[in-house]
């Protein structure tokens, strides 16, 4: 009996990786209002053991990474195709609100170019 190939679609889909209550809330949020599904990881390690399973389009961080979990971050978001966004702590929350939905609009797009 043959059997077809099961094509894999995946969600157009973000990760936060550190970001802390109630950021984390806000970012989750504006990026679901933007036709995302948003995932959380508690730090760099686990974000990029995520990264190639979840193929997210979009990663969020705080601005305050390492250097070494920036370029850790940074190949694996390369390696899967996603963008990265740094965000601040001190940022104003209607700004960032209007980029994560900007970057949520984005992500939507480069998954639909890669199908799905």
């Amino acid at each position: 009996m043959k059997r077809e190939t099961i094509q894999r679609v995946a969600s157009p889909t973000a990760i936060l990786v550190g970001i802390p209550e109630p950021l984390a809330t806000l970012c989750t949020e504006s990026l679901q209002d933007g036709g995302l599904k948003v995932l959380k990881a508690g730090h760099v390690a686990a974000a990029c053991e995520r990264l190639p399973v979840m193929m997210p389009q979009l990663v969020v961080t705080l601005d305050d990474l390492r250097p070494e979990e920036q370029e850790m971050l940074k190949d694996r978001c390369v390696a899967v195709g996603a963008e990265t966004m740094a965000i601040s702590l001190k940022q104003d929350q209607r700004a960032l609100t209007v980029q994560l939905k900007d970057a949520a609009n984005m992500a939507l797009i480069r998954a639909l170019r890669r199908g799905g």
